[in-house]
């Protein structure tokens, strides 16, 4: 804005600039998006998510693999990829490679015309080109500057994780399915393979969710968020996953309440302060409430974390959550509508199967 008004003579100049700014903004981080799904027939990536627009859900077309959902303002586009085969970080970089060259052609476009809108246009284009080749990694995501300036030259860590990514690709996608012997096998060989890496911790974490085997994945959980060399970004996440796992052993009985409940809050906490997006943990802070008796506040955080979420698996689980807050309020009629919804996404998810189950008794 700044540089715009730097750069126009007049106001009457300026507003427009201002007005093709904005577009060139929205047009170059489309670009960037495009850029990452052209790549997927180009360099062999996976799609893993793609969402237009924001506000409320119109259609969805989600698998527990993949997000396919449009809402209701088609302003933004967000697009998730991933590597599924070796080489991982090849494959990564080219994906972002493809990104920045899409950038790289709107500002091209843009610089090239000659009107006041456009001047506004191009003086998007150059600082979000900029700010995306920054190099920076943060519980919301990793920008394309660290994919592409970073990602070479990652620490052995770092790459034996690269190395391991289509087994444990393979092991989360196989439990989010439901086929949770195969699952269990997978797991079984990143536990000899990679015992103490840890995107092979958080696989076999989702395994165990999976089949509801909460306290031992709670372990696992326990043995990441503890782990003293991880970045404040992982650790986010580390700490997201324990309070999550924590509330929901406590619900299923296989963990003292109190404990439980400590941990999940100071971790909620932990993973707050790290920068993990807030918006991702009103599940779980739902899930806390309605431990706690506090059924309205559960109510509206789990209606506004299911509404708000992409991912089919947790907005099963959100909706779970949900209808066992209106079963605590004694509203057994809109809990049975909401596990509806929730058995329309995954019945077989442990939580939403054994909420069905007290429904039916109830």
């Amino acid at each position: 804005m700044v540089a715009i008004v730097v750069l126009e003579p007049t106001p009457a100049d300026a507003a427009v600039a201002l007005v093709g700014a904005l577009a060139g903004l929205l047009a170059i981080l489309a670009a960037s998006q495009l850029g990452l799904l052209a790549s997927v027939p180009l360099v062999g990536v996976r799609v893993h998510r793609i969402v237009l627009g924001v506000g409320p859900r119109l259609g969805d077309w989600s698998t527990p693999n993949r997000t396919l959902t449009v809402r209701a303002i088609p302003v933004v586009l967000s697009v998730m990829v991933r590597a599924g085969r070796a080489p991982v970080r090849r494959r990564m970089w080219a994906s972002a490679l493809c990104s920045v060259l899409a950038e790289v052609a709107v500002l091209v476009l843009a610089v090239s015309a000659d009107s006041v809108f456009m001047d506004g246009f191009a003086v998007a284009c150059v600082a979000e080109l900029a700010h995306s080749l920054l190099p920076r990694r943060s519980p919301a995501g990793t920008s394309t500057g660290w994919l592409l300036f970073r990602l070479p030259w990652v620490s052995t860590e770092q790459a034996r994780q690269m190395e391991a990514a289509p087994l444990v690709g393979e092991a989360i996608d196989l439990a989010h399915n439901g086929h949770l012997a195969a699952a269990e096998q997978v797991a079984a060989r990143l536990r000899d393979q990679y015992p103490d890496l840890r995107s092979a911790l958080t696989a076999r974490m989702a395994v165990l969710e999976a089949q509801g085997r909460y306290a031992e994945a709670m372990i696992l959980a326990v043995k990441l968020a503890s782990d003293a060399a991880q970045r404040p970004d992982e650790a986010a996440g580390s700490f997201a996953a324990l309070a999550g796992l924590a509330a929901v052993t406590v619900e299923a009985g296989q963990l003292d309440s109190e404990l439980g409940l400590s941990t999940a809050s100071q971790a909620l906490e932990n993973a707050s302060t790290l920068g993990y997006p807030n918006y991702r943990l009103n599940g779980v802070r739902a899930l806390l409430e309605l431990l706690r008796g506090n059924t309205k506040e559960a109510i509206a955080l789990a209606r506004l974390a299911a509404g708000s979420g992409d991912d089919l698996l947790a907005r099963a689980d959100d909706l779970a959550t949900l209808a066992r807050a209106h079963m605590a309020s004694g509203d057994n009629q809109t809990a049975r509508e909401i596990i509806g919804q929730a058995e329309k996404l995954a019945s077989w998810w442990p939580r939403v199967a054994r909420t069905r189950s007290r429904l039916e008794v109830c």
